[in-house]
């Protein structure tokens, strides 16, 4: 897809929309890398989940350990990590939920990271109660990490000839895509408070028809600008440097 049809797309959007392109914040893409591995750029969402979610579980290790303690210094630290990791579970849904509406290649990637955080979370409950193990907790909280903030913050797989303008007109699109989907959930519920009034009712539902028309437009477009700056997926990106 061409630069142009793109920055033609969003300019039409923010003429029409404008309210569209402000404060309308999505949680996840913070950071876009090349192929699987962008040098030093792969370090940053570690360093950044190590000086957030490693402080915490200090901080929380040492506040349970000063309440409860009976408990040992394992259970107080695995119940710290357990803490954090069912922090991200509670997150989890909305963060997918913003991509289910807004990018349907990453959905297809992401959408079952809540199992996977489950999972996780089950098996450091198991670890806490019953087996006791180092070693095994700091491998769950490091997938802990990887699944409820890595795989959220960075967003790899991009072309090497993706320019800064790519990942903005993407960003910008999938934005006004979570936009329309909100709008029309609003306009919905607002349709189940106008029962008694036909003409209101008949008003709304051709705007929530209007809407869903143009988020499923977006959706597709992003689509298409997706599959022309990133990779489809790993096998792609390996075809493509083996060529």
């Amino acid at each position: 897809m061409k630069e142009q049809q793109a920055k033609l797309f969003l300019e039409q959007l923010q003429l029409q929309y404008p309210q569209a392109f402000k404060r309308n914040f999505l949680l996840y893409s913070m950071l876009k890398t090349k192929g699987l591995f962008d040098e030093l750029k792969e370090l940053i969402p570690w360093v950044l989940a190590a000086m957030i979610f490693v402080s915490i579980s200090m901080v929380l290790n040492s506040q349970i350990e000063i309440l409860f303690t009976q408990i040992g210094s394992f259970r107080a630290y695995g119940l710290a990590v357990l803490s954090i990791m069912l922090f991200f579970m509670l997150l989890c849904p909305l963060i997918i939920k913003q991509i289910k509406h807004s990018s349907t290649s990453l959905y297809q990637q992401l959408r079952h990271t809540p199992i996977k955080l489950a999972a996780i979370i089950i098996l450091q409950a198991i670890n806490i109660a019953f087996i006791e193990n180092y070693l095994l907790q700091s491998v769950l909280f490091f997938f802990a990490l990887s699944f409820g903030f890595i795989k959220f913050y960075k967003e790899n797989l991009f072309r090497p000839d993706t320019a800064l303008k790519d990942y903005y007109y993407l960003d910008e699109t999938r934005r006004v895509c979570f936009w329309f989907y909100k709008q029309t959930l609003k306009q919905k519920i607002q349709l189940i408070f106008t029962m008694n009034n036909a003409e209101r009712q008949k008003s709304l539902k051709q705007n929530i028809q209007q809407l869903q028309d143009l988020h499923l437009q977006t959706l597709n477009f992003e689509d298409m600008l997706c599959k022309s700056v990133k990779h489809v997926d790993i096998d792609d990106y390996l075809e493509e440097i083996s060529k």
